[in-house]
């Protein structure tokens, strides 16, 4: 009588393994759910912010076009994985220490790099190792997005002063004798830039802030997507902000020069100006963040002897 070797597997072992899995996706998709309900109010805030704000609202759609791009790029590499290994564990550990300390301190603000070790743990737990490793630049991403929103209110006036002045400073070099004024009062001051007759208004949307920021976030997201190394994204971001505040400088001086020309239609040649400065943006900072992938070689074929 011949016995089964002892390496075969029985149908008790084979039940518990499938037992086992099955308990370790409920539980995957049960922490997943959790951490998603911990931030939910973090995350309609964001979206709250993003929708009331026009110049953060490019990034915003940004973002979901990067996340398509990743999902099409890679769809045959994203597989539910059901992941509850050490690195999902402590990512999303880490984020509810966050979650706590911002809670014990009275510090909302340390629940923004919470959501950010949150949203990696829980793409880690669903997609694993291999599809969160083409999921990272949206993490990035969602973070930038949030300082974002932090830091508009803050850089809107210094922004919109220093968008002004070397505006007046590139027109005087242009020969074209500007004046710049203050009025207003001190809780909310406007700077008028004044063109020969014309008297242009440096208001929030002139401030370059939606240009700088988007133009940042593309370089990360067109960076990490492409798999630039960290030390080349690192020098694309601030070359990036600087890229955008040109262009936008660049806009202010177009809309003041040709408004003569179209008194009757300010408005449309405002916003054609305003796109098209938008979209030279955007094209020069993409072009130099993406890297280009070789192309496959073909496989060498050797003769035969």
């Amino acid at each position: 009588m011949l016995k089964a070797p002892s390496s075969a597997k029985t149908p008790d072992s084979t039940d518990n393994a499938v037992a086992m899995r099955s308990g370790q996706t409920w539980m995957a998709w049960l922490l997943v759910v959790f951490t998603m309900a911990v931030f939910a109010p973090v995350s309609l805030w964001i979206l709250r912010e993003t929708a009331t704000r026009q110049q953060i609202r490019q990034s915003l759609i940004m973002l979901a076009a990067a996340a398509a791009l990743v999902a099409w790029r890679h769809r045959r590499d994203f597989r539910i994985s059901s992941d509850l290994g050490n690195r999902t564990l402590a990512l999303i550990g880490v984020s509810f220490a966050f979650v706590g300390a911002a809670r014990l301190l009275n510090w909302p603000l340390m629940v923004l790099p919470g959501l950010a070790f949150g949203l990696a743990g829980a793409l880690q737990a669903l997609f694993g190792p291999t599809g969160y490793r083409f999921l990272k630049p949206l993490v990035v991403g969602v973070l930038a997005l949030a300082v974002m929103i932090i830091a508009f209110p803050l850089l809107d006036w210094p922004l919109r002063k220093l968008a002004g002045i070397e505006a007046a400073r590139v027109l005087t070099a242009c020969n074209i004798t500007p004046h710049l004024t203050l009025a207003g009062s001190a809780t909310e001051p406007q700077l008028l830039l004044t063109v020969g007759s014309q008297v242009f208004h440096v208001a929030t949307e002139c401030n370059g802030f939606g240009l700088i920021t988007s133009g940042a976030l593309l370089a990360l997201l067109a960076a990490g997507i492409s798999q630039r190394g960290w030390l080349g994204t690192l020098v694309l971001v601030p070359v990036a902000m600087v890229i955008g505040f040109a262009v936008n400088l660049l806009r202010i001086m177009l809309i003041t020069l040709n408004a003569p020309f179209f008194p009757g239609h300010y408005h449309a040649m405002h916003e054609i100006i305003g796109t098209l400065s938008l979209w030279l943006g955007l094209g020069v900072i993409g072009a130099l963040a993406w890297r280009s992938q070789p192309a496959a070689k073909p496989a060498r074929i050797l003769p035969r002897a």
